[in-house]
């Protein structure tokens, strides 16, 4: 497909300013000439690269509002864990085309994923046009080996691909090692979560000690990029170690108020260097995957918590929520330059939400401050037309509701 963009506002995160011009999808990537004729002509309203969801568990959106009011140790054992024993293909496949769909009307265009058959999801992906990067989950067991069989599937499906040991409270340091040792032979990012309450704080001193993160680097832990999830309790000299290496954390602000884990400390994370992505987290805990609402959130409490109402400007904000993860994978998205891929949003600048504007930084504080879903008129990733008017393409959505709501009550009956 062939767009042309002409004389529309986008952001430009080297000269770090809102710029008009014009651009086009050429070819799945973005180029800066082009000869016509296109396909589609937007004209005079704003885009932005899509949104990159760092930290996602996608099918998950089967659960939602399960063991909605309690801690996230009795959330896991006595509510999510049980019913995940059950899942199978179905399920997943089921469950990521409703995730999908809820992503991309908010503008994900990306997102990282640890979960479960992998398969289900990429076929449930392919459908709905949206890009998965997967990261299948490691919990130190006998047999967790075969999840090395399910990447190398997932990389001859030519899937973009890294690994995800779940926790350091669910994989020690014996196994760690090896883990390391693959992504380093098939240069794989790692996705971990971490701490993301205080029991796990605890557990972690006080099995491994402060220096943790000193030992997991000893082994070469950080060798390769790193997401890490969530990190609401990470000290100040954890930030400053991390910030030093190629990681980023995923922020995942909804979800750590709705299982009261803490404040994740943006503010600090950024003066020590750290970079910063954001995360939806799964729907089980979130819950939705709103990506605007998950943004709106980080830079709300980044504000509230270091009560600085600067501390994270409208620009930064969108860049973290791009490009900033992409950067970390080395991935050519998140950013509106030549040759990158074509992940875009474009934006009606007319819905309630977006007006008034009489300048150009308006629309940049409106996606941040106030738009909804609403405002997303059209998504494309890699120059694929995923969301038109408001509405997913390539997906019956009457079919897929009825489906989940079958499943869900399948699965909680045990059937």
């Amino acid at each position: 497909m062939r767009v042309a963009f002409e004389s529309v506002w986008y952001p430009d995160y080297e000269e770090r300013a809102l710029k008009r011009g014009t651009f086009y999808i050429d070819g799945g990537a973005i180029k800066f000439t082009c000869d016509g004729p296109f396909d589609l002509v937007f004209r005079d309203t704003l885009v932005t690269p899509g949104f990159f969801n760092s930290h996602s568990h996608i099918a998950m959106t089967l659960f939602r509002g399960i063991g909605d009011d309690v801690v996230l140790e009795e959330w896991l054992q006595e509510h999510i864990w049980p019913l995940e024993s059950r899942l199978d293909e179905e399920y997943v496949y089921w469950s990521s085309l409703l995730g999908s769909a809820e992503m991309l009307l908010s503008g994900t265009t990306s997102f990282v994923d640890m979960y479960f058959w992998e398969k289900a999801t990429l076929e449930a992906t392919q459908k709905t046009g949206i890009r998965p990067i997967f990261t299948p989950g490691i919990i130190e067991r006998p047999g967790w080996e075969s999840v090395l069989d399910r990447i190398e599937h997932l990389m001859g499906e030519g899937a973009l691909v890294g690994i995800g040991p779940h926790a350091l409270y669910t994989v020690s340091l014996k196994i760690m090692p090896e883990i390391v040792a693959y992504a380093r032979d098939k240069n794989l990012f790692i996705h971990m979560h971490l701490m993301e309450t205080e029991a796990e704080r605890a557990f972690i001193h006080n099995n491994l000690g402060v220096d943790y993160l000193k030992k997991l680097d000893d082994i070469g832990f950080f060798e390769q990029p790193v997401i890490l999830a969530h990190g609401v309790h990470l000290s100040d000299s954890d930030m400053a170690f991390l910030g030093s290496k190629n990681s980023v954390v995923a922020h995942c602000p909804q979800s750590n108020l709705k299982l009261s884990s803490g404040f994740f400390r943006w503010g600090d994370a950024k003066a020590h260097g750290l970079s910063v992505g954001i995360g939806t987290d799964g729907a089980a805990s979130n819950n939705n995957l709103n990506f605007l609402e998950e943004l709106r959130t980080a830079v709300l409490l980044a504000r509230g918590i270091s009560q600085k109402p600067d501390v994270i400007s409208p620009l930064e904000a969108l860049e973290s929520a791009t490009a900033v993860p992409a950067r970390i994978l080395g991935l050519p998205l998140g950013e509106i330059k030549e040759n990158y891929w074509a992940d875009l949003i474009v934006w009606n600048t007319t819905d309630i939400s977006m007006v008034p504007y009489d300048e150009p930084v308006n629309l940049l504080s409106h996606v941040i401050y106030s738009a909804g879903t609403e405002a997303i008129s059209d998504v494309f990733v890699e120059g694929r037309w995923v969301v038109h008017k408001g509405q997913v393409v390539g997906i019956n959505r009457v079919e897929v509701v009825e489906r989940v709501n079958e499943l869900r009550r399948k699965i909680r009956k045990g059937d």
